[in-house]
Order: structure tokens, then sequence, then C-alpha cells
């Protein structure tokens, strides 16, 4: 099991005492209707989540969340024969996206305690990757549609004044349609050695995966 799957069970496991006040008798808390917060997924480095939860009845939330994210990396590869710098590589991808959800409260009261949470999410994805060679240029851009489902099993505890910590684990569903276009170009010298211009193609595919959620946040 990854070391963050341990880490999300962990956090679920270590409020149940928490959970057990809370079905025990009713909070003494102060009402508090709305949450606003970062999440972040694990899996998905450079993306967060700023997220909105509001309470409609003491069992039930419903909430909106806004992804983004922006990454970037660069590497090289070293030629066998000479040990000089063969190829540079580099690749971007920006994420923008929104999701709604609600949280059925299984136990304790909306927006504290343990919930179940189905979702949707819609996302557009932009991946750029260039190869430079000593004979060519390779620049690759990939959009990407996305439209899918989650559901989640978690739980949020209320700190203090406010702070809001919250943990959660499950699946998604989601299908992917992407455009690919490939633009390959000959350095000087090196013309008419191999194939040049420009070529495109679309793809669509399912991915079933897990989800895990960790969010930091302040209620009121």
């Amino acid at each position: 099991m990854k070391p963050i799957h341990m880490l999300c069970l962990t956090l679920l496991s270590s409020v149940a005492a928490h959970a057990q006040e809370l079905s025990a008798g009713p909070s003494i808390s102060p009402a508090r209707k709305t949450v606003l917060g970062v999440s972040v997924t694990p899996d998905e480095l450079g993306v967060v989540t700023l997220e909105g939860e509001r309470v409609v009845s003491p069992r039930v939330s419903v909430g909106l969340g806004l992804r983004t994210g922006f990454t970037q990396q660069k590497g090289w590869s070293d030629s066998l024969v000479s040990g000089e710098r063969e190829n540079e590589a580099g690749s971007s991808t920006f994420v923008l996206g929104v999701g709604p959800r609600a949280r059925f409260f299984l136990v304790g009261d909306a927006p504290e305690g343990l919930w179940v949470s189905p979702g949707l999410e819609v996302t557009r994805s932009w991946r750029r990757f260039e190869i430079e060679g000593q004979a060519s240029l390779n620049d690759n851009e990939q959009r990407i549609w996305s439209f899918g489902a989650t559901a989640m099993l978690g739980y949020t505890v209320i700190l203090g004044r406010g702070l809001a910590v919250q943990a959660g684990v499950g699946a998604e569903a989601r299908h992917d349609s992407s455009q690919y276009t490939s633009n390959v170009t000959a350095k000087p010298g090196y013309e008419g050695l191999f194939p040049v211009g420009e070529q495109s193609n679309e793809g669509r595919s399912w991915v079933i995966d897990e989800r895990l959620a960790l969010s930091l946040g302040w209620a009121f």
C-alpha cells in the first residue's frame, strides 16, 4: 500500500474517537453553516482545489470546488559516445476545472463528522511537450476535456474557533477526450533526412482510479 494511502487511512482511523463523541450526544459547538478551504490530491502534484461548502440541513451539505494547477519540468539526456548533452526535453501542464458535490453525514451534524460524498467534475487540461535534439525540434501539444464522477468517504473535524481539517478516500470514473498535435522541424543542415511537418489526432478513453483528498479550511 502506498505511504499516502496509509496516511489517509490513519487520519480517518484517528478520528474514530471523535466520531463516537459526536454520536453519543448533541454537539455544544457553535452552529457553523459555511466552510471555505483548500484541498490537495496527493496523486496530482501541483493541483489544488479551492472549496466552498454550505450546510443545508443537519445531515446534508452542498459544495463547489474550483480546481487549478500548473506544473513544469525540464530534463536532458547525454550521448553514450561523447558524453555531451544530446537531447533536451521540457513539459508544462495547466489544469482548470469545476466540481459540484454533496455530503451526507452518517455521524455528527454538518459540517462536522463522518460523511459520504458523491460529486461531478469537469476539467480542461493543456499539456505541452518539447524535445530538442541535434537534428530536430519536436513540439507536441495535447488538449484534454475530462468529465467524471467521484464517490468519497471522509471525515471533517473542526478545531478551536473554526479550523476545519478534512480527509477522504474513494474512487473516480472519468471520460477523457483529447486532441494531440505534433510538429517536427528540422534544424539547418539536417533538412530532408526525416519527415517534418505537423500531424494531429484525437483519442477517447475511460479511466477508473482511486481518489485521495486532504483539505484545510475555516468554518464559520
